[in-house]
């Protein structure tokens, strides 16, 4: 019987563990992001076709990355190494994108783009 228990109980936690890691497969996570089970993943699609959100937000519920100037990020670049290497890219494919996808999406919404929607945020390189 204990047996059977240990073994259910190793079945479960290797189930959550591959559940979890489909999930960031799914996503851009900057290094050493762990998704909480609580965390509300917001479709803003919604603002290429200028109507109302399905689920209201707040700026600071797109709040992913950690607030670094991008002095502060040069100043660490050893430190903080693959998260360094994550926010230059990032900050690479902000650049890249028109002024009409800059003007109908806050900053803040373009980095949660960059994290949790792939489809978007290829579709956002093609808006010019």
């Amino acid at each position: 019987m204990k047996n059977i228990f240990a073994f259910v109980l190793v079945l479960l936690a290797s189930s959550l563990v591959n559940a979890q890691n489909s999930i960031e497969n799914n996503y851009n996570l900057p290094p050493g992001f762990i998704i909480s089970s609580k965390r509300i993943i917001y479709d803003l699609s919604f603002k290429l076709d200028n109507t109302k959100p399905v689920v209201n937000y707040s700026q600071s519920d797109l709040k992913v990355l950690k607030d670094l100037t991008t002095e502060e990020l040069e100043n660490y670049k050893l430190e903080l190494g693959d998260y360094y290497k994550y926010c230059k890219e990032g900050i690479a494919y902000v650049g890249s994108l028109s002024d009409k996808v800059k003007n109908i999406f806050t900053l803040n919404e373009i980095w949660y783009i960059y994290v949790f929607d792939q489809k978007l945020k290829n579709k956002l390189l093609t808006i010019k």
